[in-house]
C-alpha cells in the first residue's frame, strides 16, 4: 500500500513538471542576465521601446505561475528592400531555448526576421528587458554609406488570444507576429523616427511573408505604448 502511495505521489509531481514545462516553452528562462544596451558613442541606430499595457501575460498552471514578455527582432533594409543587417533581437529567437519546446522551436515567433535574416544576428542579441523599456544601440551605421534606409521591426508575444486569433484557431501563440516600418536618414546629423504597423507574419511560422493587413489585429498593437529609432553620432 505504502508502495503504492508512493508511486502516486511520483506520477502527480511527474505530472505537475511537464505540465509546467509545457507551459513555459514560450516564456523566458528562469534566469535571465542583464540585457545588452549596445554602443554607446559614435554614429549609431538606437532603439527605445516602451512597455504598453499588454507588454507582459501573467499565466498559471496548477499552484505554479510565470510571465511571458514579447521576442523582437529590427533590422536594417535598404528602400527597395535589400536585407542589410541586424540590428537587434532577443535572444531566445536565436537561440531558440524555449523551455519544453517542439524540435522545431517556435517558427511563429519571428517568421518574418527568420526568412530575411543574414548570419550576423548571433552578435547582437539580448535578453528580453522585463518591464522596463528596450534600449539598444548598434555601431552598424558607422560602417554603412549615408543614405536613406528602411528599419523594419517584428515582435510577437505568446498566449495573445482574442476572438479572431483563438487558442483553438492559432494555438499558443494567438495573435501572429507584428511588423512595423520607419526610415532614417543616416549620415546627415540627428534624426528620429516612430515605427508604424504594416501587417503580419505568418500565425503558424509555415512561411517568412508578410501580410500587409492589421484585421483582427488588437491587444498585440498593445504591446509597447513607444516605438522609435533614432540615428545619433555624438
Amino acid at each position: 500500500m505504502a508502495v503504492s502511495s508512493m508511486n502516486k505521489a511520483g506520477l502527480a509531481a511527474a505530472f505537475v513538471l511537464a505540465a509546467l514545462g509545457s507551459a513555459a516553452c514560450a516564456g523566458e528562462p528562469e534566469a535571465r542576465p542583464a540585457p545588452k544596451t549596445g554602443v554607446s558613442s559614435g554614429p549609431r541606430i538606437e532603439l527605445r521601446l516602451e512597455p504598453g499595457p499588454h507588454y507582459a501575460k501573467d499565466m498559471k498552471v496548477f499552484l505554479f505561475s510565470y510571465t511571458v514578455w514579447p521576442q523582437v527582432a529590427a533590422w536594417l533594409e535598404t528602400p527597395d528592400g535589400r536585407f542589410v543587417d541586424t540590428l537587434y533581437v532577443t535572444e531566445l529567437a536565436v537561440t531558440g531555448k524555449y523551455r519544453a519546446a517542439p524540435k522545431a522551436g517556435r517558427p511563429e515567433s519571428l517568421p518574418v526576421w527568420t526568412a530575411r535574416k543574414s548570419g550576423a544576428a548571433e552578435a547582437v542579441s539580448s535578453p528580453t528587458t522585463v518591464g522596463a523599456p528596450v534600449s539598444y544601440a548598434s555601431g552598424l551605421a558607422a560602417s554603412l554609406p549615408p543614405g536613406r534606409y528602411v528599419v523594419m521591426l517584428e515582435t510577437n508575444r505568446s498566449y495573445d488570444w482574442n476572438e479572431t486569433y483563438t487558442k483553438k484557431n492559432a494555438g499558443v501563440n494567438g495573435q501572429p507576429s507584428l511588423v512595423y516600418r520607419a526610415e532614417l536618414e543616416l549620415g546627415a546629423g540627428p534624426a528620429e523616427a516612430r515605427f508604424t504597423p504594416i501587417g503580419v507574419g505568418s500565425v503558424d511560422g509555415s512561411d517568412g511573408e508578410l501580410r500587409p493587413e492589421l484585421a483582427g489585429i488588437d491587444t498585440a498593437l498593445e504591446l509597447f505604448s513607444s516605438m522609435t529609432v533614432r540615428y545619433l553620432v555624438d
